[in-house]
């Protein structure tokens, strides 16, 4: 490859762009051009790009349209904590390319990247941080500077809820790697601040919450800048009620809904937002309806609830029916 392209999905978050950026670093590190793709005006990680551009370093990204004359036949594009055509940054980039690679961590999905030379998939793995922490020391010692191990680093707090969720061992060795080669812990809870407006607006969110059969469902729909952020936030919020399994918070976006979902994994919230056309993890999940109002939205989500607790409790009853009758 000549040049390398490395995106992920629309509305990035830390660890969609940590992960971006440390694979475009480590292409720059063996004599490579390579770019992140990402829309600044819509990514969820703004302090992210920020620490990049303060360290002289803005260079590596790149909006989609300033990469689309970047493709050749030589232009490796490697995508990043999504396998969905539908869900990536711009999908007319992944249409160009000829070459793709896919590095993702959520559960396999019917719609995904079925032309990919190579589909690294890692479902058990809390990140896809993680994989490419993994990933770039193979590519030499140094490959990622202090900054990458940092994004790196916050990309697996945040999907891990800072090592609760999802964090096995080699979770740990993976972030231990990146503490190694600099990564201050200091630096990358300063990337999880928020806005005061932020504060405020998921502070209502959550004071709006119903509990829906062991789930809470909260709304906005004033809408402002910091809701989608916010949103997931409170969801997060949400769970450390006794007796939520699973926190949903909807939100008007574009004359649609759009769905924040988590859970502590016994709920797999991921189910249920593809019952609404998203996807996701089993822990932590999203969902987009189109030309919906929140009633309509509010109604979807408790229809999908339900169908989800049915479909679980018969899996359950059948398995103790198999257990009894052996």
């Amino acid at each position: 490859s000549d040049t390398v392209l490395v995106m992920g999905h629309r509305f990035s978050d830390l660890d969609c762009l940590g992960s971006a950026v440390a694979l475009t670093a480590a292409a720059r590190g063996v004599d490579r051009t390579a770019y992140t793709v990402v829309r600044r005006e819509t990514t969820l990680a703004g302090e992210l790009i920020d620490r990049f551009e303060d360290a002289g370093r803005g260079d590596l990204f790149i909006e989609p349209e300033q990469a689309m004359p970047l493709l050749t036949k030589k232009t490796l594009l490697i995508i990043t904590d999504t396998h969905n055509p539908a869900m990536l940054e711009s999908e007319p980039l992944y249409r160009a390319a000829q070459t793709v690679v896919v590095v993702d961590h959520h559960r396999k999905m019917v719609n995904y990247i079925s032309d990919a030379v190579i589909f690294y998939h890692e479902p058990y793995s809390s990140s896809a941080s993680e994989m490419v922490a993994e990933l770039v020391q193979y590519m030499g010692a140094h490959c990622i500077s202090r900054l990458e191990a940092e994004a790196l680093l916050a990309g697996i707090m945040l999907d891990t809820r800072s090592f609760v969720m999802k964090a096995g061992v080699r979770t740990f060795e993976a972030a231990a790697y990146l503490r190694r080669q600099g990564a201050d812990t200091v630096e990358v809870k300063r990337m999880f601040s928020e806005s005061a407006a932020t504060y405020r607006k998921k502070a209502d969110i959550v004071s709006r919450a119903e509990i829906y059969r062991r789930t809470a469902i909260a709304y906005d729909e004033d809408g402002g800048t910091e809701v989608r952020i916010a949103a997931a936030q409170a969801a997060d919020e949400l769970l450390s009620i006794k007796g939520v399994d699973a926190a949903f918070t909807l939100f008007t976006e574009n004359g649609g809904v759009n769905v924040s979902a988590r859970s502590m994994g016994d709920f797999n919230v991921q189910l249920v937002m593809e019952a609404l056309g998203g996807g996701g993890h089993l822990t932590m999940a999203g969902a987009y309806l189109r030309d919906t109002g929140m009633e309509e939205a509010r109604r979807l989500l408790v229809s999908a609830i339900d169908a989800h607790i049915q479909t679980r409790e018969q899996s359950l009853a059948a398995q103790l029916h198999q257990n009894e009758s052996v």
